[in-house]
């Protein structure tokens, strides 16, 4: 796919242009594509639904009233990203949802604390399968960053070490490219797609009963609601978690984060779509966001709990990254004290066991993971797909057997089917960030008494041997990811026209 193809303000105007319509066989009204790259596209995206399932780019919000009659009803905790899009997902499949969130106006503090999110080929072509539209919007909301020049840098030097093909690996597989996107408004697209009378603002999940025939939420002004089956998307301290599991900690990567949002366009910024500053025990990331903004993240080697003093988090990060490259210092610079914020990163590592009975888990709050891949959001979307996927398996088998819809074995079903591919992905997020902190550029640095090799600008080992491994293995990790391992399979039976 030549990159003509792609606009870098709204290629979603070039790859999902619709004009005219045709019925198709389930009776919607579908948009007809305008080129062979769109017809493949369209079979891309059929492909992954799951046999028999209709269309959906175009039907509406189930309401609780226009459910499917004798469909399991589908609790969800969290109104976050992985549940919202469980929610999208189960009712656009005809099943009566609720979602419980606490407040769907701040959702949990994520849009001020965590800044935009990244959103890869993987997680949008999920919610292609999902619902079309939604992803449409999504891809138009964004600022693309695959197109451009992407990769790891040189904290001192600004020097490339390494640079990201994140283009190809979605151009190969007919897939929407990476975007950068708001929280919030990403947040936003999903809750208006999912519906208001389907979200219960104040709504805070505490603790559940689960009887073997429902599952009843308690929430924390005591009120309970039944279902039958309750999905924990709670977080990283999920409620739901440990009333399954018990009290357990959350994993302290030894790293504080410092995140900014700056009125600042780089020079390079048609070229560049977002760096990695490496530096020992400290780096910095950088990214367009689009609109004249550049987001950046701050990580420092230190004990959780510290706190700065008063305006002084802009004064101490000029003091960390001291006579660092230009880059770094004109964006920190350029940041105003009240855009700074600060959080301690923590992680969890997937368990063996994601949930008992009704009851399961998704995104955070059973994989939260360091935010070096940008694949935590991602994979809470492929875990919503993936639920909604596992649950109309078993709605399908049980109308074709007259059977009651066996709840129990599709929510294991959905688990194994996203254990390994999650651990994997997690522990490359856990290698990613300790390759990017015990950097070294020079024999001397951390050396304490030895520092003074560094004059002599010897290139240290490590970052000969990381190089190596990276330009060696980096393509392939990315085709696994980018691709996505359940895309990737229901695209085998796929047969695309040449270009």
């Amino acid at each position: 796919m030549p990159m003509a193809l792609l606009s870098a303000t709204s290629p979603a105007k070039t790859l999902f242009c619709h004009e005219e319509q045709y019925p198709a066989q389930s009776g919607l009204l579908l948009s007809a594509p305008q080129s062979r790259k769109q017809r493949a596209r369209a079979r891309l995206v059929a492909a992954m639904r799951p046999p028999g399932a209709a269309a959906t780019e175009t039907a509406p919000a189930a309401s609780s009233s226009g459910a499917t009659k004798g469909k399991p009803r589908v609790l969800v905790a969290g109104g976050g990203i992985g549940g919202l899009v469980l929610a999208l997902a189960a009712r656009r499949k005809g099943y009566d949802v609720t979602v419980f969130e606490r407040d769907i106006s701040a959702v949990r503090g994520e849009g001020q604390y965590r800044g935009p999110i990244q959103i890869q080929s993987n997680a949008l072509a999920a919610l292609e399968a999902i619902d079309m539209s939604v992803a449409e919007e999504v891809m138009r909301e964004g600022c693309v960053t695959g197109d451009r020049i992407n990769g790891l840098v040189d904290g001192i030097s600004g020097s490339w070490y390494i640079k990201f093909d994140t283009f190809t690996p979605a151009a190969d597989r007919g897939l929407p490219v990476t975007r950068v996107i708001s929280r919030m408004t990403l947040q936003q697209i999903l809750a208006r797609a999912v519906g208001d009378d389907a979200i219960m603002n104040d709504c805070h999940v505490v603790d559940f009963t689960d009887d073997g025939n429902k599952v009843t939420a308690i929430l924390e002004d005591g009120r309970k609601f039944e279902g039958d089956l309750l999905v924990g998307a709670d977080g990283i301290w999920s409620k739901v978690r440990k009333s399954l599991f018990g009290e357990t900690d959350a994993s302290y990567s030894e790293y504080t984060c410092y995140t900014g949002i700056a009125d600042f366009v780089p020079p390079d910024i048609d070229t560049v779509g977002y760096r990695v500053f490496l530096g020992h025990k400290q780096y910095f990331v950088s990214s367009d966001v689009g609109g004249g903004k550049m987001q950046w993240y701050a990580f420092h080697k230190e004990p959780a709990g510290g706190t700065d003093p008063e305006n002084g988090k802009k004064k101490r990060l000029l003091e960390i990254f001291s006579g660092w490259c230009d880059n770094v210092i004109d964006l920190l610079n350029a940041t105003e004290e009240e855009a700074i914020l600060r959080r301690d990163i923590y992680d969890r590592p997937p368990t063996i066991n994601w949930g008992k009975g009704r009851v399961t888990l998704l995104g955070d709050s059973v994989h939260a993971m360091q935010p070096n891949l940008g694949q935590g959001g991602c994979m809470a979307i492929e875990d919503g797909y993936q639920l909604a996927v596992e649950l109309e398996k078993a709605w399908e088998e049980s109308v074709k057997s007259r059977t009651p819809v066996d709840v129990i074995s599709s929510l294991r079903s959905y688990e194994k089917e996203r254990k390994l591919r999650v651990a994997i992905i997690h522990g490359l997020a856990r290698m990613a960030a300790i390759m990017a902190t015990t950097y070294r550029p020079y024999l001397g640095v951390g050396l304490g008494p030895l520092s003074f090799l560094t004059k002599l600008r010897i290139p240290h080992p490590g970052r000969v041997g990381g190089r190596f491994f990276i330009k060696v293995g980096m393509p392939l990790m990315l085709s696994w990811i980018l691709g996505g391992k359940q895309f990737k399979a229901r695209r085998k039976t796929v047969k695309l026209p040449a270009f």
